[in-house]
């Protein structure tokens, strides 16, 4: 039952030091937590420190790379049979190690890659921070994908970090290219692609913490957008998942509604997709919020902008080569 953590981190060390607490106080400790560090200041000190009192070892990288690089490299590191991806904003419940490495040993699941739905955290009760949280732990937000259903239970085709076979992420590894792409969903496709099954668990309890500013979350989603954008360039493969395909689909038959009365009426779609949004807000169990989906709304739109950008500039060389988004 040996297993490592492996992540990344770039100048979000505040953020980073919230996730290193979750990982220390595990049922089950790893053998070895490996952290590439991207960013501008040396905090291995720092970190030895938090972990003076637990029999961890640190593989500790400072390196200026781009993240998807960061990760191969991390990986690289890895001794253990499991490996668990972790993000500088993400909460572990203390038993998420252990209910992850029994869901890769149930062998009725027979599953390479398990996870779970990630609950979103806000960073404090003010507006912003509590309407940013809001948004990304609505479902419609997503158009309702399987890894974002709240204490979903079985096969997906995306999930939230990972915890890997580690023998095989090796051989499959993160793509690295030049350019923003999508990898945690590029990661599992490749998965899928060679037949290996990937499994949420409602028991494998894990927590997101959400950006506190609406101007980072919109610039967010229009990073999610020109990635994806770049994703489809990159594998040539319009759908990474069914999902994709249905959403397409039903876009393209509300537009050949629309465009049979009037050209002018495109206008109208906005407003189809937050009615869509409000109705996802009042069958959403628990408080409805009425600011949710307006705000989910322009985050899905910087989505379509950011997306449509990175089809516009086709012909364009990607000049950044980084996923670390601030």
């Amino acid at each position: 039952m040996n297993y490592s953590f492996f992540g990344t981190c770039s100048d979000d060390y505040e953020q980073l030091f919230g996730c290193l607490k979750t990982i220390l106080i595990q049922t089950i400790l790893p053998e070895e937590i490996i952290l590439v560090n991207a960013g501008s200041r040396d905090i291995k000190e720092t970190i030895q420190k938090n972990m003076k009192d637990v029999p961890i070892k640190l593989i500790y990288i400072f390196r200026k790379l781009p993240r998807v690089n960061s990760l191969n490299l991390a990986l690289s590191h890895s001794s253990s049979h499991y490996s668990f991806r972790f993000d500088s904003r993400s909460r572990f419940a203390n038993d998420y190690s252990e209910n992850a490495l029994k869901t890769l040993m149930n062998k009725s699941v027979n599953a390479a890659v398990v996870g779970g739905v990630p609950s979103v955290l806000s960073e404090n009760k003010k507006f912003q921070p509590v309407l940013c949280s809001n948004i990304m732990s609505r479902s419609y937000t997503f158009f309702y994908p399987k890894h974002r259903r709240p204490f979903f239970n079985g096969y997906a085709s995306s999930v939230y970090l990972g915890c890997f076979l580690t023998s095989l992420l090796k051989k499959i590894k993160f793509c690295e290219t030049n350019t923003l792409i999508s990898e945690d969903s590029l990661i599992i496709k490749n998965f899928i692609e060679k037949g290996y099954k990937v499994y949420l668990c409602k028991d494998i309890n894990v927590s997101y913490l959400c950006r506190s500013s609406f101007k980072k979350l919109i610039k967010l989603f229009n990073t999610y957008g020109y990635c994806r954008a770049n994703t489809i360039l990159f594998t040539k493969n319009l759908f990474i998942s069914s999902r994709h395909l249905i959403v397409f689909f039903i876009y393209i038959f509300i537009q050949l509604l629309i465009l049979k009365k009037s050209i002018f009426l495109i206008f109208i779609f906005p407003i189809i997709i937050l009615i869509f949004n409000l109705f996802g807000e009042i069958l959403s169990k628990g408080k409805i919020n009425l600011y949710t989906p307006i705000f989910a709304s322009l985050c899905q739109f910087s989505w379509v902008l950011g997306f449509l950008w990175r089809i516009m500039t086709i012909l364009k060389k990607t000049k950044s080569k980084s996923n670390f988004i601030s």
